[in-house]
């Protein structure tokens, strides 16, 4: 392995022997939370990669046990619904751009991830993981919702049976729905983990490079439209339920007071007229 680049929140190396860049996420004492940090030097290696051709492969995982906890909840009290925004057009952008890279990219979800980092992984062409491991889409339970695909394209790419009960449950998918949905596609145990994924890798560099990257295009432009219109729609109902404010919320014995559901007509109105045009006070007739 050839170290690459100096990040703070990436160790990155280059595999020759399969033309395999490796991006290890290397903040397991923050479990790898998704941080403007992160998701800033993740877009800039990528950005790197997308001219490079004679790179294969690309494989995504952490150094720790755990790929993600996705938004740390810690920060939540002090983020702000423009940091919210800046943070899921960023995700949304890093998974666009995946799906159309010339590389096939394969993410490791090891022992768990969540959700900001399952959606992170929806832009993978290959997701592995380890057997039992805690994958979930538990946005809610932060008072946030899918932002870059967890709705919209998760619901197009595994079916709306499974990705119903997954987002407004919250819970841990169960293991035999990860394959069965294509959710996952291989689940290893520890010892086969590094031979697998070392042939997983030597296959795919096997392949002829121009039809390897003109299938992923061809995969990806007969979905340009549904992906595209999933994205955004993803964007507008994060926006919109972002009015509640409810991630700011403190939490007492690890229980969250979220706005009741009845109080969100009234919240939309007042932050339609706080993000109005000002006006003079009005006169009575």
């Amino acid at each position: 392995m050839l170290p690459l680049f100096n990040y703070t929140t990436l160790a990155t190396s280059l595999d020759k022997t399969t033309r395999t860049l490796v991006i290890g996420l290397k903040k397991p004492d923050t479990q790898n939370a998704i941080t403007q940090e992160l998701l800033f030097e993740l877009e800039s290696m990528l950005a790197w990669c997308t001219s490079r051709v004679e790179i294969h492969s690309i494989l995504i995982e952490s150094t720790g046990p755990d790929f993600s906890h996705g938004f740390g909840a810690e920060r939540l009290a002090t983020t702000s619904s423009a940091q919210l925004e800046k943070l899921a057009m960023r995700l949304h952008k890093i998974i666009f751009a995946m799906l159309q890279m010339p590389q096939t990219i394969v993410i490791d979800l090891g022992n768990g991830a969540r959700n900001w980092a399952m959606e992170l992984a929806l832009g993978a062409d290959i997701r592995l993981c380890r057997r039992g491991a805690d994958l979930r889409f538990d946005h809610g339970r932060l008072g946030l919702t899918p932002a870059a695909g967890g709705m919209s394209f998760l619901t197009h790419f595994v079916g709306a049976s499974f990705a119903r009960p997954w987002l407004l449950s919250g819970q841990r998918i169960a293991a035999e729905q990860l394959q069965a949905s294509g959710l996952i596609h291989e689940v290893y145990d520890e010892t086969s983990r590094q031979s697998n994924l070392q042939q997983l890798l030597a296959d795919i560099h096997q392949q002829a490079p121009i039809q390897r990257i003109q299938t992923k295009l061809g995969l990806f432009e007969s979905q340009r439209h549904q992906i595209e219109t999933a994205l955004q729609q993803d964007l507008k109902i994060a926006k919109a339920a972002r009015v509640s404010e409810d991630w700011r919320h403190e939490r007492k014995d690890d229980k969250q007071e979220f706005m009741p559901a009845k109080s969100m007509s009234y919240s939309v109105k007042l932050s339609l007229v706080k993000s109005g045009p000002e006006r003079g006070p009005e006169l009575d007739h």
